[in-house]
């Protein structure tokens, strides 16, 4: 079992500081696993001794066990993302903003990809087949990956239902939720107050919970059932949501191809309606 992992299972149990710690192990990995205890606790802005309290709440004996995990664990993924940072310190360098960008949004995509849990996206993808009605909720700017999710899963044929605020009340939107439905909320950092607080009305009413958000210790992951996390950093004043709609993109296909002759079926009928109503431009050569 990696860090993150463990972090989901036990997150009930961590204090304000150990959750600190761990908030510091995500961001900071590539430096975390070679730090001593000091180094570790003095980084973080926490006493060893919570970081020792740490390592016992997550069922290690000690520091040196779970310094280990972290190393064997993530060791893969620090070389590819070493290189992508390297790459972005040259960008900065040259003064170049578009390759210091978009070599971001890549390190944000090989991060994701490295961490996310494939047991979780599993989990995720048969939780948006079974669901009887599917609620979305992403505001701000996490409302493009809301967007997208919540649009092209209505292409194949779901009951589902962006939360968009100003648009009749909220709580109305989910009246009646429970067991069979679920409900998921996207948000990154600074977290949309209103979107956990619709995630944890969900919990209350028995209905599943999902969440899409930068970390398994963000304020959406207590309520969840499952958490996909997702990198989101940019040298910018906006977050970036190319990861975001990436694993958007890939719940989509992976609910997709679960059943082939329904999602074709599905947008068949779509299809038909498009062209019926001339939604497209239609070239010269197909007239």
């Amino acid at each position: 079992m990696d860090f993150e992992k463990l972090l989901l299972q036990h997150q009930h149990r961590l204090t304000p500081a150990q959750r600190q710690v761990a908030d510091y192990i995500l961001a900071h990995y590539d430096e975390a696993i070679f730090q001593t205890i000091s180094e570790l606790s003095r980084k973080a802005g926490v006493g060893e001794a919570t970081v020792i309290r740490l390592t016992r709440t997550l069922g290690f004996e000690g520091y040196p066990g779970m310094q280990r995990m972290l190393r064997d664990s993530l060791q893969d993924r620090l070389s590819t993302v070493t290189r992508v940072q390297e790459s972005i310190r040259h960008a900065q360098d040259d003064g170049d903003i578009l390759t210091k960008i978009i070599q971001q949004d890549i390190r944000n995509l090989t991060q994701t990809l490295q961490s996310l849990s494939r047991e979780s996206f599993q989990q995720a993808v048969e939780d948006l087949i079974a669901a009887r009605r599917i609620f979305i909720v992403g505001l701000r700017g996490s409302h493009a990956p809301a967007l997208i999710l919540s649009l092209y899963l209505q292409f194949l044929r779901k009951d589902v239902h962006l939360i968009v605020p100003g648009y009749g009340d909220v709580w109305n939107q989910l009246l009646g939720i429970g067991p069979d439905d679920l409900v998921i909320g996207i948000s990154f950092p600074r977290y949309t107050r209103l979107t956990v607080e619709i995630l944890e009305h969900a919990k209350q009413q028995g209905t599943r919970v999902g969440a899409i958000s930068d970390s398994l210790l963000s304020p959406l992951a207590a309520a969840a059932d499952w958490v996909l996390p997702v990198s989101s950093s940019l040298d910018s004043f906006i977050e970036s949501f190319s990861a975001a709609v990436s694993v958007a993109n890939a719940l989509l296909t992976a609910v997709s191809v679960r059943n082939p002759e329904e999602t074709v079926n599905a947008l068949k009928a779509r299809e038909a309606i498009w062209t019926s109503r001339k939604i497209y431009m239609v070239s010269e050569k197909k007239r």
